[in-house]
């Protein structure tokens, strides 16, 4: 971690927040995992109080969890609550690419192709690279579908989504997904607003079995 350089209290608070929840969001900490404030405070060279209000604020964004006596801890998802964070992502996103495909100009296709090149680009071993570009290309189709308010509901549910999804963070590169992406924009080019709906909620879907399934095998 770098030493969060800003001197004024309210740049070093916005600071730590900002750099714990980027941690939290690209995978670096396993859900359940320990957060040691002293440990914290002493690797972003500040005190721990900006690291308190930080976990705190964290906490009422529902990406930890601060356990009376105990500290606090990355939030650790129930098969429930996957079921619910990914069943409302499909709603949100399948709307999304119905209407990204009535509305997205070949340039904004073609950008969205190079986003999806860049997952495949990111290095091998760097899964929460690949798991952000991953999420990138998401947000990206999102933003297509020119609807403020869904995008706005849907910047809401990624923290979620990103903690739930780093559960299993190695598969943005995998061969499955890459078609499903590649059948997402196949979609969109062709104009296809149901086809682009039904390829959305097909990868979302196979990812909430795995993530599910994972947590009831062994707990994530």
């Amino acid at each position: 971690m770098h030493t969060v350089g800003f001197r004024r209290p309210n740049q070093v608070r916005e600071a730590v927040y900002g750099h714990l929840k980027d941690l939290l969001l690209s995978g670096r900490f396993a859900p359940g995992e320990r957060l040691s404030e002293p440990l914290l405070a002493q690797e972003l060279g500040v005190s721990r109080t900006p690291v308190r209000e930080a976990l705190m604020r964290l906490a009422e964004e529902g990406l930890v969890e601060l356990v009376p006596g105990k500290g606090a801890r990355v939030k650790a998802f129930t098969p429930e609550e996957v079921e619910e964070v990914y069943g409302v992502r499909a709603l949100l996103e399948g709307e999304a690419a119905r209407e990204a495909a009535l509305r997205a100009t070949p340039w904004e296709l073609a950008d969205l192709e190079a986003r999806l090149k860049a997952i495949d680009e990111a290095p091998p071993e760097d899964y929460p690279e690949q798991m952000r570009r991953d999420l990138e290309f998401h947000r990206a189709l999102v933003r297509l579908s020119g609807n403020k308010t869904l995008y706005r509901l849907y910047e809401d549910l990624l923290a979620s989504l990103a903690l739930v999804r780093s559960a299993l963070p190695n598969l943005s590169q995998e061969e499955a997904t890459r078609k499903e992406h590649w059948a997402i924009l196949e979609a969109l080019k062709r104009r296809d607003p149901e086809g682009a709906k039904r390829a959305v909620e097909a990868h979302v879907y196979r990812f909430r079995d795995l993530v599910v399934a994972r947590l009831r095998k062994g707990g994530i």
